[in-house]
């Protein structure tokens, strides 16, 4: 090889690292907060109620004579933002323990949020 194509080869080089150089990623550690990180779990717990309520047979019978599809209502529990899934919650929590009429109120409170997101039309006044 001569000086002139390994001056070549060099310079290709030089410029294919400079084309690569600025597709490099950097990454930064950050300190976790345990208030965040309990948030995180509350909300999943919380998803995991609603969902284990939603799954008893009761209720599932009640959506479906509703006309609403209980894969539905899960898309919509799991698109749920946190403070939501945290008012539910509160509100089932509020609810006496009557059984098959808090069931009823649940089935209608998810319905009425299920109409106002548009994934149902149930309710057309709402």
């Amino acid at each position: 090889m001569n000086n002139q194509s390994v001056r070549q080869l060099v310079c290709y080089i030089l410029v294919t690292m400079v084309m690569f150089a600025g597709l490099v990623s950097q990454s930064h550690a950050v300190m976790v907060g345990t208030d965040t990180v309990a948030a995180e779990v509350s909300s999943d717990l919380g998803r995991a109620e609603i969902k284990d309520l939603l799954a008893r047979q009761d209720v599932s019978d009640k959506l479906t004579s509703l006309g609403v599809d209980i894969a539905d209502v899960s898309d919509r529990v799991d698109s749920m933002s946190d403070a939501e899934v945290a008012e539910l919650n509160q509100q089932m929590a509020d609810l006496p323990a009557g059984g098959v009429l808090g069931a009823i109120v649940l089935v209608l409170l998810i319905l009425i949020l299920l109409d106002v997101a548009g994934v149902t039309d149930i309710f057309p006044g709402v």
